[in-house]
C-alpha cells in the first residue's frame, strides 16, 4: 500500500468520526437515524478492514472487502429511503409510492441475484460485485426520479437535503462506473480502483460534513404542490385498471 493511499484510508474514517460527532452535538441524529447508522456502519466496516489488513495483509483482507461493500450498499438503501422521506415527507401519497416502489425493486435485485448464485451461473466474488453494482444501480435511478421530481415540481429543499441528496448521488454515480469498469476489465482496471473508489468517497463525506453541519429542515412551499394530485389520479387510475384486470381475468377463468 502507498503513503497515498494510506492517507486516503486513514482520512475517510476521521471524517466519519467527525460527521458522527457533528450529528450528535447538532441534534440531528434523530432527524436523519437511516444516514446516521449508514454512517456509523461504514466507520466500523472501515475500522474492522484496517485492522484485517494490517494483521493478515491480502490474505482475508478480499473477501471481506467484497462483503462489507455489499453490506454498506444495503446500508444505503436506508439512505435513499431517508432522501425519499426528506423530499416526499410533505406528500405522504407520493412518498408512499416511493418507498413501496424502492422495496419491490430491490427486493427483486435480491432474488435476482440469489437465484443466479444458487444456480452456479454467478461464481462467488463476481456475484458479490455484481449484486453491490445492481443495488447502487436501483438507487442511483431512484434518486434520479427524485431530482426529476424536485425540478418538476419545484419542491423546497433545504441545506441538509441538498447535501443527502447531491453528496450520496455523487457516491453514487462514482461507484457505479468504477463497478462497472472493475467487472467489465478486472485486474486491469485494479490500480486505478483502489485510488479512485476512496477518493470519491472523501470527497462525498466532506461534502456531507460542510452541508450536515447544522440542522435545517426544508422550507414551506408557497403554494401546494400538484404531486399529491397527481399521485391521487394516477392511484385512481391504477385500482381501476386493476379492477378490470380481474374482472377480464375472472371471465376467462369463468366464462
Amino acid at each position: 500500500m502507498s503513503f497515498y493511499n494510506l492517507c486516503l484510508w486513514l482520512a475517510g474514517p476521521l471524517v466519519e468520526t467527525l460527521i458522527i460527532l457533528r450529528a450528535v452535538r447538532a441534534k440531528w441524529v434523530r432527524k436523519y437515524r437511516f444516514f446516521f447508522a449508514y454512517i456509523c456502519g461504514v466507520l466500523l466496516q472501515d475500522l474492522f478492514l484496517f485492522g484485517l489488513y494490517l494483521a493478515f495483509g491480502n490474505k482475508y483482507y478480499t473477501p471481506a472487502y467484497w462483503a462489507a461493500e455489499v453490506l454498506s450498499a444495503g446500508l444505503g438503501i436506508g439512505v435513499t429511503y431517508e432522501i425519499f422521506k426528506c423530499v416526499l415527507g410533505r406528500y405522504p401519497g407520493a412518498g408512499k409510492m416511493a418507498r413501496n416502489v424502492l422495496a419491490f425493486i430491490v427486493i427483486g435485485t435480491f432474488s435476482k441475484n440469489l437465484v443466479s448464485f444458487w444456480t452456479h451461473q454467478t461464481a462467488f466474488p463476481a456475484a458479490l460485485v455484481e449484486l453491490e453494482r445492481d443495488l447502487r444501480v436501483i438507487q442511483a435511478l431512484c434518486l434520479l426520479v427524485v431530482v426529476v421530481l424536485i425540478a418538476y415540481y419545484r419542491i423546497p429543499l433545504g441545506r441538509n437535503a441538498r447535501g443527502l441528496l447531491s453528496g450520496y448521488g455523487i457516491f453514487l454515480g462514482c461507484s457505479v462506473v468504477t463497478l462497472t469498469l472493475r467487472s467489465s476489465l478486472g485486474m486491469a482496471f485494479q490500480k486505478a480502483w483502489i485510488s479512485v473508489q476512496p477518493l470519491a468517497y472523501l470527497a462525498v463525506l466532506c461534502l456531507w460534513c460542510a452541508l450536515l453541519w447544522n440542522y435545517e429542515p426544508n422550507p414551506q412551499a408557497e403554494t401546494h404542490a400538484e404531486i399529491e394530485t397527481d399521485y391521487r389520479s394516477l392511484a385512481r387510475v391504477t385500482r381501476k385498471s386493476l379492477v378490470q384486470a380481474r374482472e377480464f381475468l375472472t371471465r376467462a377463468v369463468r366464462p
